[in-house]
């Protein structure tokens, strides 16, 4: 009804004449003859999906993780700020309020000289600022003011609408003063009300700094530029372990933060602060390193912890760096994270990930000495990403054991690991010799009492002729149900064989064996796809999307000290574990590879000792 909405109309315009009477003196020019070079990143080119984008946005339709709706009003051009998005999720809210779409919208201006497009956008950032142009007097997590969107509008959309758009003649003056001011706000809100830990504070930093950068004359510039430089130079040393990784030990995490820190390069440079640049630039460089290592063969990384698939190889290249692939093997002993490569000369392309380091300060996942294994482009081991933040059944497979190659006891996970470490966890380590790498860790079980039922120790072996080799090493005096999974990529086939494994995908395939020291055969079974209250088979290349993806389910009975042994080997029909014994802390292993006969001797370390392997080529 226009005549009843017509009060609060003329409160709304009433508003924004104040609001370009406070400004009239000092921002609403001045401001907006901020030099471009102030606008550091590169907007996206165009494109088709970026103008189809631009065009479901003309009809009130966007696009989050995945998931498209329509968050407006039945009242003419407004918007419910609090719309879940057709799952109800809040994380569908909150991407709404970060108005990324400002980029698409103007991009398809530039392109189509079309004005709907920036009509458009005006019209959404004052429907916005109508509703919540002040910001919160105290710590907020709203959907127009949790502070990570607080954030990401400066970094991401409202950057746009100040030096774009500034001088349009379509960009009406109250609207612009209202905008002035919300930014300013901004700062202010950044400063006092941050997050406490975790990349959300860097990324609130980032934006605090940019907005002492574009608002250089507002009242509280240089406090906002002295304080987001303290804090990022503080949580770098906080959250950053000394090889490069960010402590919550997530491949789309460490990306955000690197890319946060790219980017306080590219605002000290434009603040001309040379002696920050020297200083900061070794540890940016330390972050795109760590990067750089851990990825696949394909150039993407692991989905460890809360991750999406991400492309490091082209990230590193849209940012400058070196983006040829990495080369040998790397252990990370802060992290705990092992990376078994193939040398320089191999053909097999062999990339193993094995977790032995603590959980992550932030986006755990239950994945204590989970093993991710990649020959090439057959991802034959993977770690199965997150999809979902919304607790549930999907949010406990996902997080929980179940997606992860890893072993339970009676139903039970591994006692926690710490969420940070410095320095090596007990019981863990890395060994090289002349014809191996390998790497271990330790980790114990207890009922639900708390009572300790069973020791587990993993070896994870790169032997000759770049195969990987998997040594499970259970100590348990009762009957104990042993559980153990292994999971693989979407479109990778496996096959169960009476004596074998087979996982096939294309031309590639992998030939996977297994033995143990006791006398009971394992139970076996492959499932995918299945969505019941006990989920299995499900694999997250990003968020809100899943898909079906073979998963073998393993189980057998000990009641004593065992050793299972699995040979992983890369198109070799003639690979198989012939025998394996167990003698208190040694082992003799005996397989075939290639036409050649192995034998591997070796201990089994306890919890200060170090590994000793010996390989011996028989034939």
């Amino acid at each position: 009804n226009p005549a009843s909405s017509f009060p609060s109309q003329m409160f709304v315009n009433a508003k924004r004449l104040l609001m370009s009477l406070v400004f009239f003196l000092g921002l609403t020019s001045g401001v907006f003859a901020a030099k471009e070079t102030v606008f550091e990143r590169t907007l996206p080119g165009y494109s088709k999906a970026l103008q189809e984008r631009a065009d479901l946005a003309l009809e009130n339709i966007f696009e989050f993780q995945g998931l498209k709706d329509n968050p407006s009003l039945e009242t003419e051009n407004s918007y419910d700020w609090d719309h879940g998005g057709p799952k109800n999720d809040k994380e569908w809210a909150w991407f709404l309020n970060r108005h990324r779409y400002f980029e698409d919208l103007y991009v398809a201006f530039q392109k189509t000289g079309d004005s709907r497009y920036k009509e458009k956008l005006f019209q959404i950032l004052g429907d916005w600022l109508d509703k919540y142009a002040d910001a919160p007097s105290n710590m907020n997590f709203s959907s127009a003011w949790r502070p990570l969107e607080a954030a990401r509008r400066v970094l991401e959309s409202w950057d746009i609408v100040y030096l774009k758009l500034g001088s349009d003649p379509n960009f009406d003056s109250s609207l612009k003063s209202t905008f002035l001011a919300s930014l300013e706000n901004h700062g202010d809100y950044l400063q006092n009300h941050h997050a406490l830990f975790g990349n959300h504070l860097i990324t609130e930093m980032i934006a605090l700094l940019k907005v002492s950068l574009l608002l250089p004359e507002a009242k509280n510039s240089l406090q906002w530029q002295d304080y987001a430089l303290s804090k990022l130079n503080e949580e770098y040393d906080k959250q950053v372990y000394p090889e490069g990784a960010h402590k919550e030990l997530s491949s789309h995490y460490q990306r955000v933060v690197a890319l946060n820190y790219e980017k306080l390069l590219s605002l000290l440079k434009i603040s001309g602060k040379a002696e920050l640049i020297e200083i900061w630039t070794p540890k940016v460089n330390r972050l795109w390193d760590y990067f750089s290592a851990i990825r696949k063969p394909n150039g993407y990384a692991p989905l460890n912890n809360d991750s999406d698939r991400e492309n490091v190889s082209s990230l590193l290249m849209r940012n400058g760096r070196n983006s040829s692939q990495s080369v040998g093997s790397f252990y990370f002993p802060n992290a705990g994270q092992v990376i078994l490569r193939s040398d320089a000369a191999e053909e097999t392309n062999l990339w193993s990930f094995f977790d032995i380091g603590p959980r992550g300060s932030d986006h755990q996942h239950e994945d204590f000495m989970h093993v991710s294994l990649s020959f090439a482009d057959l991802h034959v081991l993977v770690d199965n990403g997150r999809y979902t933040y919304q607790p549930g059944k999907w949010r406990d497979y996902f997080q929980g054991p179940r997606s992860h190659n890893v072993l339970m006891i009676d139903g039970l996970q591994t006692k926690p690991k710490p969420n940070v470490a410095k320095g090596p966890l007990y019981g863990t380590g890395f060994a090289k010799g002349s014809n191996y790498e390998a790497a271990w860790g330790s980790a114990s079980f207890h009922n639900t009492i708390g009572e300790r039922t069973t020791d587990w120790q993993r070896i994870v072996i790169r032997v000759p002729g770049d195969n990987l080799l998997i040594i499970d090493h259970l100590i348990t005096f009762k009957e104990r149900l042993i559980e153990g999974y292994w999971h693989s990529a979407p479109l990778v086939d496996w096959t169960l064989h009476p004596d074998h494994i087979s996982a096939e995908k294309n031309a590639n395939s992998s030939k996977i064996t297994y033995a143990n020291s006791g006398t009971k055969s394992l139970d076996r079974s492959l499932q995918i796809g299945v969505d019941a209250q006990t989920v299995a088979g499900w694999h997250s290349p990003r968020f809100n999307l899943k898909k079906p993806a073979y998963s073998l389910h393993y189980q057998t009975t000990i009641s004593k000290p065992t050793v299972f042994a699995w040979l992983f080997s890369h198109q070799d029909n003639l690979s198989e574990i012939e025998t394996i014994e167990l003698d208190q802390q040694e082992f003799r292993l005996a397989y075939h590879l290639g036409g050649s006969k192995f034998e591997i001797s070796g201990n089994l370390p306890k919890q200060s000792e170090k590994l000793t392997l010996t390989i011996r080529k028989k034939n």
